[in-house]
Order: structure tokens, then sequence, then C-alpha cells
């Protein structure tokens, strides 16, 4: 399933960059995949949860437990051998994967899919067998919808060729909230800001509107910063998430910080707080630009993504443009810099295969995990401010 990668070249620049990587990482661990992965998510702190197309043209998920390397304490390190991943358990799902959102450490994850209705809840491993399997479904008429989760007992869908925002409570498998938005083009991606506070991101032009998901009603809209319809970002993809998902992702829903994220496919960052999402602590164009096309079968997969750090919610990653994975300071427009660019999957290829990254996830600690279109899968620590 997949080879530690060893470096075996006589040209200069890659030895280089091997030898640079030194200075820049704490930790570099490299794996070679036989599939492309499309999401990483994390399930608990020793294990995560990929997905990606198999070979055999099914959808497949794997859950694999990190290097011990990775996952103990920085004392421990030296105590321990295992630098490898480890499968736990593999299977495939019914339907192409379109979205992978993993509840914290029940070894279950809900799995939007492509031309279907409602999510798949899908079981990582059971009765001591090493298969992921289909357990439930969440029932609605949403095709393929977006995911967001608050503190693991409310799951709110969004479509991108449906009006309607429905939020299920998870336990009883029952709709809890419904609404209907006015239609837009490239439909909307959802996400929480707090425990029942969710903020649904229309993405043909990013105007955020909020709902009171247990008062039942909507809240506001706005449009962040100081964008008007005949601005630069016209024509313009958004995705957007907050570090409360992130916080609640990672079990530590304690945190009552919450900032809102948005990032386009022209390039443009905005960090907003809750208490004033108007006005951004953040608003930079970092020169970049995607170009999807939303008429193909991989829409979503074509959108940046954006996450926060689970240590310091002024620092974002970003990665969706090209082959590397950016790491941000976004506390302010003014304090805007590059932290860090992982650059390594490009370094894991022949030149006829795309580097392009695919999926990214924090762990902690500035330990992150990557993937890119080449089927490689890395683990790395990063220095901060170490890159040139």
């Amino acid at each position: 399933m997949y080879d530690m990668f060893l470096k075996d070249s006589d040209d200069e620049d890659e030895d280089e960059w091997f030898y640079d990587s030194i200075k820049r990482y704490k930790q570099l661990r490299m794996f070679d995949f036989e599939n492309v992965i499309h999401q990483i998510e994390l399930t608990d702190w020793k294990t995560i949860c990929v997905a990606g197309k198999h070979k055999s043209g099914k959808y497949e998920i794997l859950e694999l437990s990190l290097p011990e390397k990775l996952t103990v304490a920085a004392s421990h390190e030296g105590l321990v051998k295992n630098c490898d991943l480890k499968m736990r358990s593999g299977g495939f799902t019914s339907a192409p994967v379109a979205q992978v959102r993993a509840l914290w450490n029940q070894r279950k994850i809900l799995v939007s899919e492509r031309d279907e209705a409602g999510v798949s809840v899908y079981n990582l491993g059971v009765n001591d067998t090493d298969l992921v399997t289909k357990a439930a479904s969440l029932t609605c008429e949403l095709i393929a919808p977006r995911i967001a989760l608050n503190n693991q007992d409310l799951v709110l869908l969004a479509a991108r060729n449906c009006k309607d925002i429905i939020a299920i409570d998870l336990n009883a498998n029952k709709n809890v909230y419904k609404v209907s938005e006015p239609e837009v083009l490239k439909g909307f991606e959802p996400c929480f800001m707090s425990e029942s506070l969710a903020a649904i991101c229309e993405r043909n032009n990013g105007t955020i509107v909020l709902h009171d998901i247990r008062a039942a009603k909507m809240c506001g809209s706005f449009l962040p910063g100081k964008r008007n319809k005949e601005d630069k970002t016209t024509g313009a993809l958004w995705t957007t998430r907050s570090s409360y998902e992130r916080n609640s992702a990672y079990g530590n829903v304690g945190n009552s910080d919450s900032k809102l994220g948005l990032v386009s496919t022209f390039g443009n960052i905005l960090i907003c707080d809750l208490r004033n999402l108007s006005e951004p602590i953040c608003d930079v164009d970092i020169g970049k630009i995607i170009n999807p096309h939303p008429q193909g079968q991989e829409f979503d997969l074509q959108l940046p993504l954006l996450n926060f750090s689970p240590d310091n919610s002024g620092e974002v990653s970003l990665s969706g443009f090209d082959e590397n994975v950016y790491i941000y300071n976004t506390s302010s427009s003014d304090k805007f810099k590059t932290i860090f660019v992982h650059d390594g999957h490009k370094r894991q290829s022949n030149s006829a295969t795309s580097c392009h990254v695919t999926s990214h996830a924090w762990y902690r600690e500035n330990i992150m995990i990557s993937a890119s279109e080449n089927s490689s899968l890395h683990c790395w620590q990063f220095i901060p401010n170490s890159s040139s």
C-alpha cells in the first residue's frame, strides 16, 4: 500500500533540497501510495482517515495509524522506533466520495457521496474486523451535500445545486432546522462558528449568511471586507472554514476563540472575528489563481483548502493552488506573512506526474499531513520562518 520514500538522485538541486530540509523540518516523513489521496481527516490523536480513488475506479477509505515518532511527546521521541503508517481498516464506499468528515474519537466518519442524497455514516472497523463498512444514512433530499459539524451532535448540510440548508440531529437522525436561501449559481459552503451559530458562504461571491440553529432563525448577512460586485473578485469561487470547527473536530470544545476564514480561487484570504464579522482583521491577496471547471465531476476538489492551526488561530494553512502547502500569519493585514512553505511533494515525483496538493490537515505542534496528485503522503513538522 505504501513505502517509505527513499531518495537516490545525483541531481545537485535535489540533493541540496534534502540537505536544506534538515534545517527546515524537525520531522519529515514521505510515503508512496497506490492511489491519489483526495481527503485527509484526523480521527483521533493517533489516527487519520484518508479517501481516494482506487485504481479499480472505486473510492477507497483507509484508516491509518500515524507513526509513533509523530504522536509521542518530544521527550519520549527517542524511546520509540515506529516511523511508518500502519493500516487499521479499509474499504470501498458505495459511490464516489465528495467529502469526508470524522467524528472525533468514535471511529466513525460522515461521507457525502456524489449523485447520492443525504450523508452516509461509515464505521472504521467493527467487531474486531479491519473493514470500513456503511452503518447508517442521514436522510435528506440534498444531493452530495457539503458537511459541517458542531460539537458532534449537529450536522449542517448545504448543496451545490439546491437552495435548502438543513441541520440534522446526528444522534436522533432527525431534521431540526431547514431554511431556503435565495438560489445562487455555485451553491453554499456551511460551517459552524459556535455550538449553534452557523455561517453559510455563498460560493459565487463570498457573502456570509448567519443562522442560529437552536433558535431556528437567520441572524443577518454581510459581504466581508470592502469588496463589491465590480471588483476583481468577480467570477471567483469562495470557500470557508472556522477556528471553532477546528477546535470541535479535535475535541477541544472548551476553546471560545472563533474566527472565520474565507479564501477565493483568485487568491483572496479574509480572516474575520466573530465579534465583528463585517470588518476582516486580515484581508490580503496572495497573488495565486485557480481556474476550476464547475461542470467537471471533481468540482469540489478543485477549490482551495484553508485550515486554522489547532495551537494558534492567528495561523492558517492553505493548499489547492499548486504543489505547495503554505502556512501564513493572519493575525492582521499588516502582520500578514508566509511562515513556511512545504514544497516536498514535487521532490517525490518524476517530471511527467502532477504534484498538485490535494489535501492537508493539521496535527499539533506545527505537525502537518498533506497529500498530492503524485500519490504521495507527507507527515512533516516545520520550523517557523525557516523557508527561504
